[in-house]
């Protein structure tokens, strides 16, 4: 079943938007470790995130010739730096919403315990995932860097050099990179 359909049955199949947090969640995963620094936390970051794709597939109009992968990313992206403005912090990685979606339609979703379960287990998941693929070198410079920290700051807190991280840094997103094209 292609994204699209599983947006549109999402409306009223849990079933449906289980699957597309499942597909989804690598990409809410990552936006999420981007946009984080010290006063917005990724965990929260995901959760919001989370809300967001529900939301999408929510308000998704297949009718509109946007692929819901496409929509579902600038949503996500929006709600994550709006939420980073909030905070404080000026997102790197920004994109522009070019549709007719308001902001508050493509944000908010209705949190369950059941969507907050299902969200953490995956959540979970993704996190082992992705730290049983880096080196603990890797690791420490990828959460530090995805905090807002510049290469030089993190070289400083882990007492490397610039370049050492930059070559972490290189390595980790390669590894992710392969990760998330599986």
């Amino acid at each position: 079943m292609t994204d699209e359909e599983l947006a549109v049955m999402a409306k009223n199949s849990k079933a449906a938007a289980e699957a597309l947090i499942s597909r989804y969640s690598k990409l809410i995963l990552i936006k999420s470790e981007l946009f984080a620094n010290d006063r917005t936390d990724s965990e929260d970051l995901r959760q919001e995130a989370l809300m967001s794709l529900l939301k999408a597939a929510s308000s998704f109009d297949p009718g509109i010739g946007v692929k819901f992968s496409t929509y579902c990313e600038v949503c996500i992206s929006n709600r994550l730096r709006t939420v980073c403005a909030g905070s404080g912090k000026d997102p790197k990685f920004s994109e522009s919403l070019d549709d007719d979606v308001s902001e508050s339609e493509a944000l908010s979703v209705e949190e369950t315990p059941e969507s907050i379960f299902l969200y953490r287990e995956t959540l979970s998941e993704i996190s082992r995932t992705v730290d049983s693929v880096l080196s603990s070198a890797e690791r420490r410079a990828f959460r530090l860097c995805m905090q807002g920290l510049s290469y030089r700051c993190t070289a400083r807190r882990l007492g490397v050099s610039e370049k050492a991280v930059d070559n972490a840094m290189q390595r980790a997103r390669k590894k992710i990179r392969a990760f998330v094209m599986q």
